[in-house]
């Protein structure tokens, strides 16, 4: 890792604070997260986690769209909060959570991208109308 020492605004350093306080982190790593680029977080390509989906067929797409985190992930991300209320997480710890948060993220993203294909193709399904502006 390479140091860089940062003249920021009053406003941002102080809401940088405010994040790392509430989430019992570094403000170092607050920052960090903040300028780095969504690929990097994710480790991969975002093409990735949409490649495919323009040549599924209408019921993929809707799978796609209808899909949900498994519960496993989701119980972990809570236990990992609470955690994080009660002490500092360790890094395993952290970069597990993190790792949770960003397969969400790419989840929420194929979901977002199999909705704007079934839509074009006028093929939302009744379930996914109301999601829709």
């Amino acid at each position: 890792m390479t140091t860089v020492t940062l003249d920021l605004p009053r406003q941002i350093y102080q809401k940088a604070a405010q994040i790392a306080e509430a989430t019992k982190r570094p403000i170092e790593q607050v920052v960090v997260e903040w300028i780095r680029p969504p690929i990097e977080r994710w480790g991969q390509p975002q093409d990735e986690a949409l490649a495919g989906l323009e040549a599924m067929d209408t019921p993929q797409l809707t799978q796609v769209a209808l899909s949900r985190t498994p519960v496993e992930g989701t119980k972990r991300v809570r236990e990992l909060l609470h955690l994080q209320e009660q002490r500092e997480l360790t890094r395993a710890e952290r970069d597990e959570a993190m790792h949770l948060v960003e397969q969400e993220d790419l989840l929420t993203l194929r979901k977002a991208k199999a909705i704007y294909l079934l839509k074009q193709r006028n093929a939302l399904p009744d379930e996914l109308i109301a999601l829709v502006p």
